[in-house]
């Protein structure tokens, strides 16, 4: 593991604030907050309208940082950075910025809303139900996310500068789909881009640790690559169910992550499909020059890997998968904005102090799966287990002075 020390951006004030300063519903500047969607302790998240003339009212999100943290520079500008970078987006699977503003010292954005759930919402549902989301939710996921990466990936500045966005953050929580079954990538706070190096500092760390490939958790430098490896690991939990990377500790977490040790979706999942392994494994490999260049690269595999399936995936069978695993009654209960507000059990509190206990984590480790098979493997009777290379090479040599025995005790 490289030996350059990790700290996460931005770093935490010498005192962490006291509480957060809560706004109430009602009018905020020219938006009317009508609910709260999430609360942390960082930012707060409503659901909004803006209205206008003759009954006009159009819903949308609005996400605010608390006062404490407006005045710090770091946090402030992942915040403006998240605004100048999405107001550059536009893609029908980017959750898109309408505005940016400040209202009595609290910056705010205005951003569209989508009435559905996060993938991290649905692996945790599907797995309380003891039923992976599978090979086919995966592909439906990865097609319009991988075409969203592609756009950014080529997307140029007002003068026809490259960007070279990088947006480091694919995660679980960050892959919003609607009841309509659209995929949509959000949270651009910790993206890096050619114009803006103040965001890319040597030695720091942004991002959730069991999504990073090797070379971000390594404070290396980053392009598109990275992404995909970070969109490999989320793909590989959809389609099989398990943790990839995620343990119980920061520590563990990290060095699974550095060991690149990928276990092929066959050895946890019956009758897994080998095209699809391929891809996975492709995209997850240590060495990234071994790795899908792109994602058109990768998104062209993958739809050949359909075609030769006569697979059907996509926004009918992801619509009827939400409104399974969460029916009318429940969805109301379910913000998928809540994610990236509150602290995570695989990211460093800030403030210096702890987090609060994690939520139980329904979804079982790769690790969880080698331990039982390893466990059960020694449970096996002598009579059936076979050799190893020390025990073979033992018997022969037995073999072999018992046979020199007998010829010196014939001859002599």
């Amino acid at each position: 593991m490289d030996s350059k020390p990790i700290s996460t951006d931005p770093p935490a004030p010498a005192h962490a604030p006291a509480g957060p300063s809560s706004l109430q519903l009602g009018m905020f500047g020219k938006y009317r907050l009508v609910d709260q969607l999430a609360v942390g302790g960082m930012a707060q998240v409503f659901l909004a309208q803006i209205e206008g003339p003759d009954g006009f009212t159009k819903r949308c999100v609005i996400k605010t940082i608390l006062p404490e943290y407006a005045e710090l520079t770091n946090f402030a500008q992942m915040f403006v950075t998240e605004a100048k970078v999405a107001a550059l987006l536009s893609h029908p699977h980017i959750v898109q910025i309408y505005d940016f503003g400040k209202v009595e010292n609290r910056y705010y954005l205005a951003m569209e809303y989508v009435d559905g759930v996060s993938v991290e919402q649905l692996l945790r549902a599907a797995a309380k139900r003891g039923v992976p989301l599978g090979p086919k939710v995966a592909l439906g996921l990865s097609l319009p996310l991988l075409d969203a990466l592609s756009y950014i990936y080529t997307l140029v500045g007002p003068e026809g500068q490259p960007l070279e966005l990088v947006h480091r953050d694919v995660t679980p929580g960050n892959v919003l789909v609607s009841s309509n079954g659209i995929v949509k990538l959000t949270d651009f706070g910790v993206v890096k881009t050619a114009v803006n190096p103040s965001q890319t500092s040597a030695g720091m760390v942004k991002g959730k640790y069991a999504y990073m490939s090797p070379e971000q958790v390594r404070a290396k430098p980053l392009d598109q690559r990275s992404d995909l490896f970070s969109l490999g690991v989320v793909l590989y939990e959809v389609a099989t169910g398990r943790r990839l990377f995620r343990r119980n500790s920061l520590a563990e977490t990290i060095s699974a992550v550095n060991s690149g040790k990928v276990p092929p979706p066959s050895s946890l999942v019956p009758d897994f499909p080998p095209g699809l392994e391929r891809i996975l494994l492709r995209a997850l490999n240590l060495d990234r020059d071994q790795r899908y260049r792109n994602a058109h690269e990768m998104m062209s595999d993958l739809e050949m890997f359909r075609s030769g399936q006569h697979w059907t995936a996509g926004a009918r069978e992801l619509s009827h998968l939400v409104d399974g695993l969460f029916p009318n009654d429940q969805k109301r209960g379910q913000s998928p904005y809540a994610k990236g507000v509150l602290p995570r059990p695989d990211t460093t509190p800030t403030g210096g102090g702890q987090h609060p206990p994690p939520l139980e984590d329904p979804i079982p480790s790769v690790v969880d799966e080698i331990d039982l098979r390893s466990t059960s493997s020694a449970a096996e009777p002598l009579g059936r287990r076979s050799l190893g290379s020390l025990e073979v090479g033992l018997i022969l040599a037995g073999v072999f002075l018992l046979g020199a025995l007998i010829w010196v005790l014939v001859l002599g």
